[in-house]
């Protein structure tokens, strides 16, 4: 099962897997659109599109905070 939810304007998503009486909950992601260059088109929550730096250690830039490629998904 996968839950989305608006991080401050941007589409976020996870997958929650049941195991028995286990639940696993990865971590938020965002969703990456495309890349250009130094920057990442990210999707916002209302399904707009938005243009986010990125660092050459793959992380971006969203909110005032970077993070890295365990972050983000495409």
């Amino acid at each position: 099962m996968f839950e989305t939810r608006d991080f401050k304007g941007y589409f976020q998503s996870r997958e929650v897997v049941r195991i028995g009486n286990k639940t696993i909950r990865h971590n938020w992601r965002f969703y990456i659109c495309g890349f250009d260059g130094d920057s990442a088109t990210i999707l916002c929550h209302n399904k707009a599109t938005e243009l986010v730096p990125i660092d050459a250690n793959n992380r971006i830039f969203v909110a005032g905070k970077w993070f890295s490629s365990r972050f983000w998904d495409h």
